[in-house]
């Protein structure tokens, strides 16, 4: 009876997490040298290629994670984020990310020692209209020519709420 139980627990455990990411359709980290995110060189850039989408007919969230130390050199992150589809049609806009609460006092994210982790959605409901490779990339904006503190920074797409997408309609 025990391992009845014990079996049970594991496979509804196992259908809990797949169901948590049956609606994330990529997600990507690109890690810093030196912890040093460049906003004059060619490494201000940060390019994510091969995002395969495959249902145009479905809304996506466009979230940006990042990694930082205590020491970063900036309160919040400014960059400029592009989409580009198959076809070499580009869309831009830009984000910022703080880093802090709105006092600049308290970090925002979550902490482990010295690795705070930020998640933010920065485009709701977006729509790739054709079926194919996409290409995001992530232009360094900062205030300073080198944002020193940074660990990494990814991008995850995650299909859309679409309640709250034929609320905002």
């Amino acid at each position: 009876m025990k391992r009845i139980f014990v079996s049970l627990v594991f496979i509804a455990t196992v259908f809990c997490f797949a169901s948590c990411n049956k609606d994330k359709v990529y997600q990507q980290r690109h890690e810093f040298d030196s912890y040093t995110w460049e906003r004059l060189t060619d490494e201000k850039t940060i390019t994510f290629s091969d995002i395969m989408i495959e249902d145009t007919n479905a809304v996506y969230d466009v979230w940006v994670t990042l990694r930082h130390t205590p020491y970063i050199n900036e309160n919040k992150v400014k960059f400029l984020l592009k989409i580009t589809t198959p076809e070499g049609i580009t869309r831009e806009s830009t984000h910022t990310v703080k880093l802090k609460d709105r006092y600049n006092e308290k970090w925002i994210g979550d902490a482990a020692g010295d690795l705070i982790d930020v998640e933010e959605r920065c485009r709701s409901f977006v729509e790739f209209p054709i079926k194919g490779s996409y290409t995001i990339t992530l232009t360094n904006m900062g205030t300073y020519t080198k944002t020193v503190g940074i660990m990494d920074m990814g991008i995850k797409i995650i299909k859309s709420n679409l309640d709250g997408y034929n609320n905002a309609k």
